[in-house]
């Protein structure tokens, strides 16, 4: 992987872990939570949390409607989301923008600002998973930044867990999935897990994988020692180890290859199993 370019320790604030974080907010119970997750981890971070509503466009503009999107809590506003995250989280900065405009350009343009965007994701029940909205997915697959997808149901940090898994792939692991994977659980304080595998076939010699891990990790433990690193090696059904490991976690972190467009989102096949199943949140990292 060569040098540990950009990479952040917890106790450095550097100019991209300065930046807000910013969620979206439509009044839907699966926002609510969503804020409230993101209210955390700009405490965590020390850095301000925007809210971003999309209020509805000029009559005769509207496009078409999310067939996915959730039910709205009726007489809501986002203005009234901030002062509750005011006082459950005494310690946030946070500000509100209700921008007039279709719900995908104005989350792109947050992005463009932000360091993490957060949006609700809604669930079905355990066995039928996430139904994600197309904007959710959306964002996840195109966004320039991480992007956390958030269901209403549960959050193991909410009841105290603090592990984070990362679902990481041995031929292309990615400085940007690794930094933000070894970055959140410094600031859990919990071990990271790694669940790794090839995309590609594992490469020749039986402990060749192991040795691959530990060269892609070495330079982020060093710069991260107080982090507890465990592994597991998968071969197949990806998806299915991944979901087993973080049952009982605070955090899932996958990462998304090849440079999206806007017209075409990139998640494969993995991504979109985890994220039409798992109850915890998702982080899907873009590529750097």
């Amino acid at each position: 992987m060569g040098a540990l370019a950009g990479a952040v320790a917890p106790n450095e604030e550097a100019d991209t872990m300065r930046r807000t974080v910013a969620v979206g907010v439509d009044g839907s119970p699966e926002s609510l939570a969503a804020a409230d997750w993101a209210a955390r981890e700009a405490v965590r971070r020390r850095v301000p949390l925007r809210l971003v509503n999309a209020a509805a466009p000029a009559p005769g503009l509207a496009g078409p409607a999310d067939p996915h999107s959730a039910p709205v809590t009726v007489n809501w506003s986002p203005y009234a989301v901030a002062d509750e995250l005011r006082r459950a989280h005494p310690a946030a900065e946070i500000t509100v923008d209700q921008i007039a405009g279709q719900a995908l350009p104005v989350l792109f343009a947050a992005a463009d600002e932000a360091a993490l965007v957060v949006l609700g994701s809604r669930g079905v029940g355990a066995a039928a998973g996430f139904l994600l909205g197309s904007v959710a997915l959306t964002v996840a697959g195109q966004a320039p930044v991480p992007v956390v997808l958030v269901r209403a149901a549960r959050t193991s940090e909410a009841r105290g867990g603090g592990d984070v898994v990362l679902g990481l792939d041995l031929v292309r692991p990615g400085e940007g999935v690794l930094r933000f994977a070894f970055d959140a659980a410094a600031r859990r304080s919990g071990t990271l897990r790694v669940v790794h595998g090839w995309s590609q076939g594992p490469p020749a010699g039986p402990d060749a994988g192991t040795e691959v891990l530990a060269a892609a990790l070495a330079p982020w433990r060093e710069h991260y020692p107080q982090v507890r690193v465990s592994g597991e090696a998968v071969t197949a059904d990806p998806a299915h180890h991944l979901l087993a490991a973080s049952a009982d976690a605070a955090l899932l972190v996958l990462g998304r290859h090849e440079p999206p467009t806007r017209l075409s989102p990139h998640l494969g096949p993995t991504t979109h199993t985890v994220l039409h199943q798992a109850p915890l949140p998702v982080a899907v990292i873009p590529a750097t």
